[in-house]
């Protein structure tokens, strides 16, 4: 699990000394816990990538998502079907039942291949439990390494938004991909419940919030 770093905070009298203060005096002991964030530190991907993972979550699910092969046909979730905590199951079981007996997981409805894919382009372990902050990570590998013309257009590479907005749409089917219809619509149940132009707005404030922080993957 990544935190954002933290350096130490020191109290200004301590550093610029005050009335009566001896500059012989030995600095004070850093009190333990009294740690700032560091500001020039950028936030992780995934957390920088949240206004496009809460719009695609809208249309794929919650973090306790699951499907045996049709959108929808299990909406008790994940830990009611299997009588387990999500946040208590490791990747290794979600890969596990994929191979026998579920199919899409998650909130960005994770099918076999693109977990397992998601899993070896990040540093998600299949030892880590399938938490929110993992899931969220596992997305950010999909944009970055799977459909790497969404993440080239975020960070600038090129211009065409178009083409990453067909990316978007082919990675998760609740995105429209032309004349308000979805890459796979009709295909499993699936069907666009995401505008382009929702997506459009979403892809542009955060290219121009990563281009105008300077910080870029």
């Amino acid at each position: 699990m990544k935190f954002r770093p933290l350096i130490p905070c020191i109290a200004l009298a301590s550093v610029l000394g005050g009335v009566g203060v001896s500059y012989a005096q030995p600095a004070p002991a850093t009190v333990i816990g009294a740690l700032c964030p560091n500001p020039d530190k950028p936030d992780p991907i995934h957390v920088q990538l949240k206004p496009l993972a809460d719009l695609l979550a809208r249309g794929e699910g919650d973090y306790n998502a699951v499907n045996r092969g049709r959108a929808g046909d299990t909406p008790q979730g994940l830990t009611a079907l299997t009588g387990k905590d999500y946040q208590r199951t490791t990747v290794r079981e979600i890969i596990s039942m994929q191979r026998s007996w579920i199919y899409a997981v998650g909130r960005y409805q994770f099918v076999p291949s693109t977990l397992r894919f998601a899993v070896a382009m990040s540093t998600v372990t299949e030892e880590d439990y399938f938490t929110p902050e993992v899931q969220d990570r596992l997305m950010a590998a999909l944009v970055l390494y799977k459909r790497p013309a969404i993440g080239a257009y975020l960070r600038g590479d090129h211009d065409y938004i178009g083409w990453a907005l067909n990316e978007l749409a082919k990675e998760w089917a609740s995105v429209e991909y032309s004349n308000g219809r979805g890459y796979y619509d009709h295909i499993g149940g699936n069907r666009a419940h995401i505008s382009r132009q929702e997506a459009w707005e979403v892809l542009q404030s955060i290219k121009q919030a990563w281009q105008s922080a300077g910080n870029l993957p």
